[in-house]
């Protein structure tokens, strides 16, 4: 077997493994030099072959240094802009279903859980069913408001 055929192997696996594997890159950057050296190699080489399999693989090294660049910095980007939200912070802002009417303090259904909700000082008590918004966690009670108003529950009571 042509050295160039194995350089050329042992790069194509470093550039599927970056695809499975978080490296930052750098299994693309290596996987990309290695087609491009084992384009240089078959070129050398007394192979038939040479002629057009060493720019093809030259060309598909550079290629995939091309693609890998423009693709990472969309990635590194995506990533970075977005914030990191977990637990409490995930769950702000979010719409809930009364599962019991809340006065003062009721249950809601979120996110697959029974959650114990409160409502904030300002709000209408809620009716079982009614969808609410979250907008606090004091422990593990949830502080919501209603999602619709009061003209629009007397509006769907009237049809």
């Amino acid at each position: 077997m042509e050295a160039f055929v194995v350089i050329a192997l042992v790069a194509f696996a470093l550039l599927l493994a970056e695809l499975l594997l978080p490296t930052g890159g750098a299994l693309a950057a290596v996987g990309a030099l290695g087609l491009v050296g084992s384009g240089v190699v078959a070129l050398n080489s007394d192979s038939d072959a040479a002629d057009f399999v060493g720019p093809a693989l030259i060309t598909l090294g550079v290629l995939s240094a091309i693609t890998f660049y423009f693709v990472a910095r969309k990635v590194v980007a995506a990533h970075r802009d977005m914030p990191v939200r977990t637990g409490s912070e995930e769950i702000v802002g979010s719409l809930a279903e009364a599962r019991s009417a809340i006065g003062a303090e009721g249950q809601v259904w979120l996110q697959g859980t029974m959650w114990s909700a409160r409502l904030t000082d300002d709000a209408e008590p809620v009716r079982m069913g009614d969808r609410v918004r979250v907008e606090a966690v004091d422990g593990l009670t949830l502080v919501v408001r209603p999602e619709s108003t009061t003209a629009e529950r007397s509006s769907e009571g009237d049809s």
